[in-house]
C-alpha cells in the first residue's frame, strides 16, 4: 500500500481527510486510484485529455516528480504528495 497525502484544498472535498491509501504499483495507478475513489478530487489532479493537471505538483518520498516520471514503480512504504504547484513573480 502507498499513502497519498494532500492539503487542505482536497480534504475539504472529500469530508477532511488528509491521507488515504491505496493499492498501485506505479505513481501514475496511485493518483488514478485516488481519483477514481473519490472523483469530487479528479478535476484537480487531471486535466481533461488525461494528462497531469500542470498546477500540481507531485512528489515521491519529498522529491518532486515531472509529469514524465509518474510511471515510476511504487516500492513498499513509499509516500506520495500532491499539492497545489507554487507560481509567482
Amino acid at each position: 500500500m502507498t499513502r497519498i497525502r494532500f492539503t487542505s484544498l482536497f480534504g475539504e472535498r472529500i469530508g477532511g481527510i488528509e491521507s488515504v491509501e491505496v493499492d498501485a504499483t506505479q505513481v501514475d495507478a496511485a493518483l488514478r486510484a485516488l481519483t477514481e475513489r473519490y472523483a469530487e478530487l479528479s478535476r484537480l489532479v487531471w486535466e481533461t485529455d488525461g494528462r497531469l493537471n500542470p498546477a500540481m505538483a507531485v512528489f515521491l518520498n519529498e522529491r518532486q516528480l515531472r509529469p514524465e516520471e509518474l510511471g515510476i514503480t511504487l516500492q513498499p512504504g513509499d509516500r506520495i504528495d500532491i499539492i497545489p504547484a507554487i507560481s509567482g513573480g
